[in-house]
């Protein structure tokens, strides 16, 4: 039968036990390189007390549980030891100074490295299935789903305009515009900077044959018309003519919210505030229903030009045309 060890007396094997495992239990936590070999020694100690004790038929169940808990804090947390080590001359030198170092804390460094080795594995096998499933998703979604040639041909045709705006340059834009509409001749968006860019180059009539090319393409969505021709008047700084087009717009349909966003984009390039403020306003109610991401965009542009320095608006107005 098992039977408790009485421990009144400091100096029985079971008090040197508890010793020994409050030693090491505060070692574990400050474990330095001058503290290492005292440390990993007292662990060998621990082991061999636990040995001797267990021959003798002794209840050990709270200290056993103490080292199983001091065991398994060392096998969880292994850099801080194997970092103190390294500090002291490394897992080999002291291996060899304190034979037979055969349980597991003498080979820590071999644990931390593994493990090392193995995160860094799964790490690499991570990042090689991301690039994998992106690539073969990238070529499956073209495969299955190839790009609109002409979406790709009218963001290639834009991002090219974006130059030729900054640099004035309209017969260079004019030129692209009639190279590309030989390819896509039914495109309105192409029909209206062919209007823009003759208008900028003073060509008039070459302008209206192009705008009523493009008002039959939208013959269906008048105001669809008008809005991009404003906001293509507006990207080459022709604000009056940017102006003119949100006009005429509103005659189509004065319930047109992007009709509205484009009046406020002229009259905000105009320095005008507070009118700019109103449209927007106006745009973001009418936008709320049936373009949420409309109506959240005018009112972004609201706020900001709300926090200008004499940005005053009325907000009770509603705007039907620029002053």
């Amino acid at each position: 039968m098992a039977y408790s060890v009485e421990t009144n007396t400091t100096n029985t094997p079971f008090a040197q036990l508890r010793e020994s495992l409050d030693k090491a239990e505060r070692l574990v936590v400050q474990v330095d390189g001058k503290s290492i070999v005292e440390f990993l020694t007292l662990l060998d100690s621990i082991e061999q007390q636990f040995t001797e004790l267990e021959a003798s038929d002794s209840d050990l169940r709270p200290e056993q549980s103490r080292w199983d808990s001091l065991l398994s804090r060392i096998n969880s947390k292994p850099d801080p030891i194997v970092h103190a080590a390294h500090v002291a001359g490394g897992m080999d030198k002291l291996r060899a100074a304190n034979p037979p170092a055969e349980s597991f804390w003498w080979h820590l460094d071999q644990e931390v490295a593994k493990r090392r080795f193995h995160a860094v594995r799964r790490a690499v096998t991570t990042l090689v299935a991301i690039v994998v499933v992106a690539v073969v998703g990238y070529y499956a979604i073209n495969y299955f789903f190839p790009p609109d040639p002409e979406a790709v041909m009218m963001v290639e045709t834009t991002n090219s305009l974006d130059h030729l705006i900054e640099a004035s340059n309209w017969q260079g834009a004019l030129d692209l515009v009639k190279a590309v509409r030989a390819q896509l001749p039914n495109n309105a968006e192409l029909m209206i900077w062919e209007e823009v860019f003759n208008e900028r180059l003073g060509n008039q009539e070459a302008a209206k044959t192009a705008s009523e090319e493009a008002q039959k393409a939208l013959a269906s969505t008048p105001a669809l018309y008008w809005v991009t021709l404003g906001n293509s008047r507006l990207r080459v700084n022709d604000l009056q003519g940017a102006k003119d087009a949100g006009e005429q717009g509103l005659k189509v349909d004065p319930n047109e919210p992007q009709v509205y966003f484009l009046l406020g984009g002229v009259a905000e390039s105009a320095g005008d505030n507070a009118t700019a403020i109103n449209y927007f306003q106006k745009t973001s109610e009418l936008a709320e229903g049936n373009n949420p991401q409309l109506a959240v965009i005018a009112r972004v542009r609201m706020g900001q030009l709300l926090q200008s320095p004499g940005s005053l608006a009325s907000p009770a107005s509603t705007p039907t045309a620029m002053p």
